[in-house]
């Protein structure tokens, strides 16, 4: 009994958590062209589009400098990694057509892509950031309401080339009732979770323009924390200060979210939690890591769970993509341990277990192995005896 109630909760417990997206998108994307007929038309504005899309993707995620490296896209590259798209503002004429895409591609097959050809690059995020925009001048703070020409410049940017996409806040009642100008000023923390709840993002941050005579001060930060970036402008550079401090946000993102070029690789972890909260965030916060491709659960019993992580890299880049989203990954007696925390025990650089595989190809106990990701662990843990303790199930996670 004790052994279906737990692979019931398993099954409610992955189904519970949210899954990584499976696309990348591409919005905006102008499609326009002109032949003989509008069939021809649309035909031809629509595949030079998708290119174009794919194009904007890879340089959006490859890292800085790698540009070069990509491969040249063609249309059988854009067969191969798109999902589908959708179109909006379409328009027809007997010999042309112009529309704007939507173009989605496939996760999977774009990060396979990128680290075939040995680049590092950023994943792109499944939620937007949002950026408040305060604008301080000569008659007091302006945010939502009155004329805020940083806001506008916010609004004019080109985000083309975000690996973040940034949502700027548009003033509407409940952006209003979320925040008021002192609020910005003061970074509060409620306020600013409310406007990102509002636009579905993962979190929204402050970027504050104070003009003077002096010219143009530009300070960017997280509720509550001292600002990642300040800058200095001449007066009614709006533009210019915009497009430094949101290169600072999209510099910063990617410093976080790098995936380093290197073979698919498996670990396999014990993980270690105290309750089924804090098991749901942990996995979370693994799945949620640049370059982790999967987690699959192998075991749960109480406080623990024997995991295999599918990954991309060496060790030692996902233990530090570990550690910046508050998840240790130690080396002990009995194997590698996920846990939430850094913890003390974290082996020295390029110690890590033996990568030896098991007879039956399956991971040995702790052993982080650069096989092919089609190639899971096979073995089975045994069920235990009869004669082994074992919780009630009321009291699996207490």
């Amino acid at each position: 009994m004790a052994r279906l109630f737990l692979s019931a909760l398993l099954g409610a417990l992955l189904l519970a958590l949210p899954a990584r997206a499976e696309t990348y998108s591409v919005e905006g994307v102008v499609a326009q062209a002109t032949a003989a007929d509008p069939l021809a038309a649309r035909d031809a504005a629509t595949t030079k589009a998708q290119r174009e899309a794919l194009d904007t993707l890879l340089k959006r995620l490859a890292a800085q400098g790698s540009a070069g490296r990509l491969p040249p896209v063609t249309d059988q590259l854009v067969f191969q990694t798109m999902q589908g798209f959708e179109v909006q503002q379409e328009k027809t004429t007997a010999t042309s057509y112009s529309a704007i895409l939507t173009v989605e591609f496939r996760r999977e097959a774009i990060d396979q892509l990128l680290a075939g050809a040995g680049i590092d690059y950023v994943e792109a995020a499944d939620h937007p950031l949002a950026v408040v925009p305060l604008f301080i001048g000569p008659a007091g703070p302006v945010l939502f309401e009155g004329d805020n020409p940083w806001r506008a410049a916010w609004d004019r940017r080109n985000a083309g080339a975000d690996a973040l996409k940034l949502v700027i806040p548009q003033g509407d009642l409940a952006d209003l009732q979320a925040l008021n100008p002192e609020a910005a000023r003061q970074g509060d923390i409620a306020g600013l979770t409310q406007i990102a709840q509002h636009y579905d993002a993962s979190s929204a941050i402050v970027a504050q323009a104070t003009e003077s005579a002096a010219g143009l001060a530009v300070s960017v930060g997280d509720a509550g924390q001292a600002p990642f970036y300040t800058g200095s402008f001449p007066a009614g550079a709006y533009d210019q200060a915009a497009t430094a401090a949101a290169a600072a946000v999209q510099e910063r993102y990617r410093s976080q979210n790098a995936v380093p070029a290197g073979p698919p690789a498996s670990l396999q972890a014990t993980a270690v939690f105290a309750g089924l909260k804090e098991w749901q965030a942990l996995k979370a916060a693994i799945e949620a890591t640049p370059g982790v491709r999967k987690v699959s659960v192998r075991k749960l019993m109480v406080g623990k769970a024997t995991v295999i992580v599918d990954y991309q890299g060496e060790p030692a880049g996902l233990r530090n993509m570990l550690s910046q989203r508050g998840v240790g990954l130690d080396l002990g007696a009995e194997g590698w341990q996920l846990h939430q925390g850094i913890g003390s025990s974290v082996p020295a650089p390029g110690l890590v277990p033996d990568t030896s595989l098991s007879p039956q190809g399956a991971l040995a106990p702790g052993a982080i192995g650069q096989v092919p990701l089609s190639s899971p662990a096979t073995s089975v843990p045994a069920a235990p005896s009869p004669a082994q303790s074992s919780p009630a199930p009321d009291f699996l996670f207490q």
